[in-house]
């Protein structure tokens, strides 16, 4: 028996020493290992976008749109549900719980299932930033190394910190501020015990056990992680009974991805960051970004887009500007950012139609023609470099008379655009258009003057600024001024007095010409192109439309503001009749709550080279008996005979 026992304490003796060598060797290896690896925690990219009001609309981190919050800012209850549910000793190991882990193998053989999970905060942490959720053995081994060796360079509440802000919510939401934010409608720092159980119940499985969509499953969670607090002595048991009892009122709204606080601009803004490489200093620190949108303005166009959109199936885009100064109000890009994030307004060219009229009319007006030139607008066939050519009118619908610029601006008579485009030769369209900023290498074709060449609703808003500016350019901005979060200055938009690229008194010419759209008097046989808007209008405007079997566009504007607007659809479907008018009305019911909001009427000044008089608008002539007439504009030095008669002997 002796003998026996002597030899069973040998054998111990010898299995202790080979445990020991293993171990020594484990814990040598891992600091071989572990010293070369070289693993950081990302550095913390925060920038933050602020509207023309500077209200925040946008926290974006790390390359996501999503809040960073400091460790001091988190509620001390979402912490420690967080670590009583997830890592009780998380505070006392180094990245790997090996007390943990073989507790987890003990309970697994005795179950004789592989249920039990042993990762630490810190596992969950790295298997996030560097890994995937393979079960894999040489995944799990990696894990662990990764996560001694952050934990050897970094402290506990910084490691602690990144995590919070990286775990995944569900419905798009990561980090614990925009959780708080999103279920509940208020900061991390705010959260009640109840609240933060119901958060902390949500990464062992986002869509499992969001109280979203699956309240009973969340429920449950919450409860036993409350049974964890109190056990853990974290809360009382009165706390423990009331928040069991506590059912909060869930929002569902990421703020950060809703249309109403402008993500497509807020994607442009932050493309433009992208381009100013001197920022890369600062990033790191956080930058405060000051922008031009105006979401007043943004909320009004999706308010009256949800009041009069036809259909879920067609897509709309819309860009306004400050004309005087090239600022960018808003930009809405679709009609569901959550949906679709590709911008239509800035990437999507299509044909404008007959709003690239105006550019053919301020060429005329710049070579002779005047509000009172006139050609007889009726069925014709073009021959153009021995090809014919047959542009029809809206309908079929002519009044086979001589007409106006102003009649054939105001009801869009393409066969007076045509004569216009030809007897100039197409290539002063063309040249127009690229000085302009529509494009290069144009095609100087008869189809031009109808809008055939594609461009974006962006560049075509620009184009239209110069319009709305009596002729001055300004290339269009988004961003005042960049700060850090310390509020120094890192750059600020300079003023500017921009580029003369027209002459005052021909664009002058061209808007009061093209506020004829709206006068539902200046008409032989169809009524000009936005007299049914005339109604909802109390402000002086220009505008123009266009339209083609799969797309209709609106641009209008005054001096304190440019609004276009285009709809139709991605796979270029044809537009039916009942889904034509919308995007008018939108255009109409938005500018005129922007001017009204922002106490403005401003029209633009007549030059002192130009000279008003009144005359029938649609036969560029004196009125008949009965006939309608309102003033029309001439420049002093080319006035219509008939004109210069009575001017001259009026003088």
């Amino acid at each position: 028996m002796r003998r026996k026992l002597l030899f069973i304490l040998k054998v111990c003796r010898i299995f202790l020493a080979i445990v020991i060598i293993l171990s020594t060797i484990v814990v040598i290896a891992f600091s071989i290992i572990n010293y070369k690896l070289s693993y950081d925690i990302p550095k913390v990219v925060n920038i933050e976008l602020y509207d023309n009001e500077e209200n925040l609309v946008l926290s974006y981190t790390n390359g996501k749109k999503q809040s960073y919050v400091k460790l001091e800012n988190i509620s001390q209850s979402l912490i420690d549900a967080f670590i009583s549910i997830e890592d009780k000793r998380y505070y006392d190991h180094q990245g790997v719980d090996f007390i943990r882990i073989i507790g987890a193998v003990i309970s697994d053989l005795k179950s004789g299932s592989f249920k039990e999970g042993a990762s630490t905060i810190t596992q969950q942490y790295v298997r996030g930033l560097y890994l995937n959720n393979n079960k894999t053995i040489k995944r799990k081994l990696y894990e662990l190394l990764i996560a001694i060796n952050i934990e050897s360079k970094y402290s506990k509440d910084e490691i602690l910190e990144g995590y919070l802000n990286t775990i995944y919510f569900d419905h798009g939401i990561y980090g614990v501020e925009d959780a708080s934010l999103f279920y509940f409608g208020k900061h991390a720092s705010e959260l009640t015990v109840s609240e933060s159980c119901i958060l902390a119940s949500i990464p062992k499985g986002p869509s499992i056990y969001s109280p979203i969509k699956n309240i009973e499953n969340n429920t449950t969670r919450k409860n036993i992680i409350l049974k964890e607090l109190l056990n853990d002595q974290k809360i009382s048991e009165e706390t423990y009974i009331e928040a069991i009892n506590d059912t909060p009122k869930l929002i569902g709204v990421n703020k950060n991805l809703e249309n109403e606080n402008a993500p497509y601009f807020q994607d442009m803004v932050i493309e433009e960051i992208n381009k100013m490489g001197f920022l890369n200093d600062y990033l790191y620190e956080g930058i405060k970004v000051y922008t031009t949108l105006d979401l007043d303005l943004n909320n009004t166009i999706l308010k009256y887009l949800n009041q009069y959109l036809p259909n879920d199936e067609i897509e709309f885009s819309a860009y306004a500007i400050e004309p005087k100064t090239g600022k960018v109000l808003t930009v809405i890009g679709g009609t569901n950012y959550k949906e679709s994030t590709y911008n239509r307004a800035t990437l999507s060219k299509r044909q404008p139609g007959s709003t690239i009229k105006p550019f053919l009319y301020l060429t005329a007006l710049e070579n002779g023609f005047t509000q009172a030139t006139t050609f007889i607008s009726e069925p014709t066939t073009f021959y153009y470099n021995k090809l014919e050519y047959s542009p029809k009118n809206y309908h079929s619908i002519y009044p086979n008379q001589d007409v106006s610029m102003v009649y054939a601006i105001a009801t869009s008579d393409n066969i007076y655009a045509m004569k216009t485009h030809l007897f100039l030769g197409p290539e002063k369209l063309s040249e127009k258009l690229t000085s302009f900023g529509l494009g290069e290498n144009i095609p100087a074709i008869p189809s031009l003057a109808l809008g055939t060449y594609e461009v974006t609703l962006e560049d075509l808003t620009c184009a239209y600024q110069i319009l709305a500016n009596s002729g001055i350019k300004h290339e269009n901005y988004l961003i005042e001024k960049i700060t850090t979060f310390d509020d120094v200055l890192l750059y600020e938009k300079k003023n500017s007095n921009g580029t003369r690229l027209a002459d005052e008194a021909d664009i002058y010419l061209l808007n009061t010409a093209m506020n004829s759209v709206f006068d539902s008097n200046v008409c032989v046989n169809i009524l000009p192109t936005c007299s049914r808007l005339n109604s909802l209008l109390s402000h002086t405007l220009s505008a123009k439309t266009g339209s083609t079997n799969t797309d209709n566009l609106i641009v209008g504007y005054n001096q304190d503001i440019l609004l276009s607007i285009w709809t139709g659809y991605d796979n270029n479907q044809e537009i039916s009749n009942n889904e034509t008018a919308f995007g008018k009305t939108i255009w109409a019911r938005s500018i005129e709550n922007y001017l009204s909001s922002n106490h403005l009427n401003n029209w633009y000044k007549m030059p002192n080279n130009i000279i008003e008089i009144e005359l029938n608008p649609v036969s560029g002539f004196y009125a008949g008996v009965n006939e309608y007439t309102k003033k029309l504009y001439f420049r002093k030095n080319n006035i219509p005979w008939y004109v210069e008669f009575i001017y001259k002997k009026d003088e």
